[in-house]
């Protein structure tokens, strides 16, 4: 059995990191009772509950003991510390950091060392500079960009709160203006970003990120292009690229003809999220999504939430329009149209309402013509299902009803 006065690798990787010193393991360890085995004055605690003491000191956070129990000694890049994991980008991870000298608090994003091809660091350095090319409040901003060793980073600003997915997963759907100030707040993005000549390609909830004082910013231009785009200029030019949740249909047939109406699109899928709690089209693959939007109608919101008003709806209709000539033309009159709800003083929304259940599976359009009001097409089967149970509860007690009456009939005049 192993001494008391031993270190474990996870001490070790703890002390190389910098993350703790020598002292901080030994008044963790003090406070950790020891286990219940035969020989208890001995036995030492275990790396995990070792890491558990740390994170309940607030010396580690949970990020941090789990990558010291993996090994993990390395914590900084170039002049930066990282302190936390905040998700996964487009293309690569982000993560939370501290300027070893400055102190400022700020967001990176890295490009994994695995995935550092050639083209890859092309595609990154894209993002690099169409994301500087930018200055706008709703946007997240570039601060600093390098590499430390292989591992390309960009530094941008960081942004306390949630993003808009993770926010409606933990509250529900958001009320119509609380969604209609976050939205006017991402379309006030997108029109500087449309102005410099620059479609984001990747609207989302994931991207919309939401501060405590209810501003948003959105964020990761890792799929941006120009809007004039060509070979040379755009690697994915022709490509369909984006989320396939929130992919407009213009996208999906004519990926060589990039136009800001594929943002607007996307935006209106956000806005319907944000309200619904539900993508517009759940299940399926990816090649059933993207056919999806280019065929079918989305559930009608008011089905899952009912304070949705008829003039709200009718704004998300036209964003989500599949027909780009008729959908609204431009961030600067999304605002507009949005104008009516996006007043009135930010509040979070009330944590008595939960995501509804997974609404029922949107079906094709009929033949008549598109339609692009968001409501429910009753599927066939669904319709023969409901003409079953009519007959089965309806049409034969009534039928059984009469043979019993002409029988007694015809027993009472025989």
């Amino acid at each position: 059995m192993a001494e008391q006065n031993s270190i474990s690798e996870f001490e070790k990787c703890a002390i190389q990191s910098d993350l703790l010193t020598k002292q901080e393991i030994e008044e963790a360890r003090a406070g950790i009772r020891w286990s219940d085995g035969e020989d208890r004055d001995n036995a030492p605690p275990t790396d995990r509950q070792l890491a558990d003491r740390l994170v309940e000191l607030g010396k580690l956070n949970a990020w941090q003991a789990k990558q010291l129990l993996d090994g993990q000694t390395k914590f900084t890049l170039g002049p930066y510390r990282i302190i936390d994991s905040i998700g996964q980008g487009g293309m690569g991870q982000v993560f939370k950091a501290e300027h070893k000298v400055l102190g400022r608090v700020v967001a990176i994003k890295v490009l994994p060392r695995a995935k550092s091809t050639p083209e890859a660091v092309r595609n990154f350095t894209r993002e690099i500079q169409a994301l500087a090319s930018l200055d706008h409040k709703h946007l997240v901003q570039a601060i600093d960009a390098g590499h430390d060793g292989n591992v390309h980073y960009l530094v941008t600003e960081y942004v306390p709160g949630f993003d808009l997915h993770k926010l409606v997963r933990r509250q529900g759907p958001l009320d119509m203006q609380t969604a209609a100030r976050i939205i006017c707040d991402v379309a006030e993005g997108l029109h500087h970003a449309h102005q410099q000549g620059l479609i984001h390609r990747d609207v989302k909830p994931g991207n919309v990120l939401v501060m405590p004082d209810g501003h948003a910013k959105l964020s990761d231009l890792g799929l941006a292009g120009p809007v004039d785009a060509n070979e040379k200029s755009d690697p994915r030019f022709g490509k369909i690229v984006g989320t396939a949740d929130y992919i407009s249909p213009d996208h999906v047939k004519s990926p060589w003809d990039p136009t800001p109406l594929w943002d607007i699109y996307s935006l209106g899928g956000t806005l319907y999220y944000a309200v619904t709690g539900s993508v517009p089209f759940p299940g399926g693959s990816t090649a059933d999504k993207a056919r999806a939007h280019e065929e079918f109608r989305p559930v009608d919101p008011r089905r899952l939430n009912p304070s949705l008003s008829n003039a709200f709806v009718d704004v998300m209709a036209d964003m989500l329009a599949k027909d780009p000539a008729r959908r609204i033309p431009s961030a600067r009159e999304v605002i507009a149209r949005l104008a009516p709800w996006a007043t009135g003083p930010w509040s979070m929304p009330s944590t008595s309402i939960r995501p509804p259940p997974a609404p029922p599976p949107v079906r094709q359009i009929g033949e008549d013509g598109e339609d692009d009001s968001p409501s429910q097409v009753v599927p066939t089967t669904e319709a023969r299902a409901v003409l079953i149970t009519v007959l089965l509860w309806g049409v034969v007690p009534v039928l059984l009803l009469l043979v019993v009456l002409l029988t007694w009939a015809l027993l009472r005049g025989g």
